[in-house]
């Protein structure tokens, strides 16, 4: 278990409860490593409210839907449950007395210790690819949180639950390449399309739609490093029948958008070099 951070108040129930140490300066056991993606976690938007500090990057679907009233009885009812589970312990009368004394509306709570390197690994990420999953029928987000040999695979329902995995920085392409990129995409043809609908709105452009049909997968990527100023983001629809790539010129918001058609190859390459080259870059900026 590892002593970590949390607002108190009248019932000790936290506002997040965040782990101490500085993820990239420390080692991370071999065995945290696999060869595959391996299971961690499963936690709600609510309860990763109480473990983490604000600002990180991912979607909180579920709880971002709530009124602020609503939302503090939902993050209550998560403390509630991280007890149960086991994830948290609750302060002690020392922690609680110490909070009272400093009077930064903090207490000390005791995180289990998986749980704890997930929430360091995810706030100590040097790179991370967002992507945005929308399919005829559903839509999910995924993310890539790279910590020098090691990436944390968060996953999120639009009902706000977030699936944890770990794997190794090596696998950070194809496992990018797998969530972004239908299995069974084909080679598009013909002339670029304008992509005419409003800015967030997931429908292809009627052409592109039409020749899709139902199964597609787009996948709006964004790939960040530490301390960047314009990461590459674009838009990919694949699927059997082809795939289209939707690149915005960041420096000219005036520019048409089209959807440009590219063989499955050239999907892959095109997030193959985005999240090579970022990942590049943060290597340069490590020295």
């Amino acid at each position: 278990m590892t002593s970590t951070p949390a607002p108190a108040s009248d019932e000790a129930v936290p506002d997040e409860a965040v782990p101490d140490q500085d993820v990239p300066d420390q080692d991370v056991p071999d065995q945290a490593v696999p060869d595959e993606a391996v299971f961690v976690e499963v936690l709600t938007d609510e309860e990763l409210s109480v473990l983490e500090r604000p600002g990180a990057m991912a979607v909180m679907p579920f709880l971002d839907e709530l009124g602020e009233h609503d939302r503090e009885v939902a993050r209550r009812s998560a403390y509630r449950s991280l007890l149960a589970r086991g994830i948290v312990d609750p302060p002690t009368p020392e922690s609680i007395s110490q909070a009272t004394a400093v009077r930064d509306g903090s207490v000390d709570l005791m995180v289990r210790q998986d749980v704890s390197a997930l929430i360091a690994l995810r706030e100590g990420a040097e790179v991370i690819v967002a992507i945005a999953r929308t399919t005829a029928t559903t839509q999910d987000f995924w993310y890539a949180h790279l910590v020098q040999d090691v990436v944390l695979i968060e996953e999120v329902s639009k009902d706000g639950l977030h699936r944890f995995a770990l794997q190794r920085g090596e696998d950070l392409v194809d496992a990018v390449l797998a969530a972004a990129v239908h299995p069974d995409s084909g080679d598009a043809v013909g002339e670029p399309v304008p992509v005419t609908g409003e800015a967030g709105d997931p429908t292809p452009p009627d052409v592109v739609l039409e020749a899709l049909g139902a199964a597609f997968v787009r996948a709006d990527l964004i790939v960040r490093r530490v301390r960047d100023h314009a990461p590459p983001a674009f838009t990919v629809f694949s699927g059997p029948e082809g795939c289209w790539l939707v690149s915005p010129d960041p420096g000219n918001a005036a520019a048409p958008v089209v959807a440009e058609p590219v063989s499955a190859q050239e999907a892959r390459d095109r997030v193959t070099d985005a999240v090579d080259g970022v990942r590049a870059e943060m290597e340069a900026l490590r020295g």
